[in-house]
């Protein structure tokens, strides 16, 4: 077990634009022996070509950085930021392996909500830079993962990527056969666009609120957990706002107990994949 120095080599061989942290060679814990990667998506702003970059690299509130071995920017630009063991993919496990000493983490910048729909190129990058990191620990392409994959109850990233053709594009990178060409995968824009008009519809709820809307948000949080935590009686109060707040931080979004857009679009995306 040890960090892996040679990413970011590995990630120009395979013709990507890279970036490497300052610090990127002893970032993260050592006790590292990835034998595959799990695919996110940063939830973060809308704007910039690597706004997260900061947050990836350091950490957030609850949860020390590195978060991931390497971010990939709008532009396709693999910035390297850890060698050893990242932060990134929680309780969950894909096909044997489980904690986050055995895979990579690799986030992608987007908003995460349906509402910026990944491009071909962009798909393609991920899964050269999935390929790359796998390369020299067993690569098995079976192996790479989506992280609603790996922890299916509370996660929904990378939002709108299929796991099977991430696979098998990497398969193609890896130099492995597939049956037929691997697609590069659609946007599902028409849903993706339903699932965000839907959470417009929805109105601002945080501590005070109460009616209708907050017992929908309660039964709604209730199922996610799988679990009766909250009581549905239409008052949003102290026990509501702690579990929005830890909903909103399982998600990287911005845990401050109100409920707008964004954790609207989170909570139904979720509901429609239990």
């Amino acid at each position: 077990m040890a960090r892996d120095l040679g990413i970011a080599n590995r990630l120009r061989a395979a013709g990507l634009k890279v970036v490497e942290v300052a610090g990127w060679q002893t970032r993260g814990s050592d006790s590292f022996d990835p034998k595959g990667s799990v695919d996110h998506h940063t939830a973060g702003p809308r704007t910039g070509n690597a706004p997260s970059l900061g947050i990836c690299t350091n950490g957030r509130t609850g949860l020390a950085g590195p978060l991931c071995n390497v971010l990939v920017g709008r532009d396709n630009t693999c910035y390297v930021i850890a060698s050893g063991r990242a932060n990134h993919a929680g309780l969950g496990g894909w096909r044997g392996l489980v904690g986050n000493s055995s895979v990579f983490g690799v986030e992608r910048e987007n908003v995460g909500d349906g509402s910026e729909p990944w491009r071909p190129d962009q798909t393609e990058t991920a899964a050269k830079v999935h390929a790359a990191l796998i390369s020299n620990h067993g690569a098995n392409a079976e192996l790479v993962c989506e992280h609603k994959e790996w922890a299916p109850r509370r996660k929904i990233d990378a939002y709108g990527i299929d796991g099977n053709q991430m696979r098998s594009m990497v398969r193609v990178f890896l130099g492995k056969p597939n049956p037929t060409p691997p697609p590069v995968p659609s946007d599902s824009s028409n849903f993706l666009k339903a699932l965000s008009e839907a959470a417009k519809k929805k109105p601002i709820l945080k501590r005070g609120s109460n009616g209708t809307a907050v017992k929908d948000l309660q039964s709604n949080i209730n199922a996610i957990v799988k679990k009766n935590v909250l009581t549905v009686d239409g008052d949003f109060g102290a026990s509501t706002e702690r579990w929005v707040k830890q909903f909103q931080k399982d998600r990287n979004l911005k845990a401050d107990g109100i409920v707008g857009y964004d954790t609207w679009v989170q909570i139904l995306a979720t509901r429609l994949a239990s």
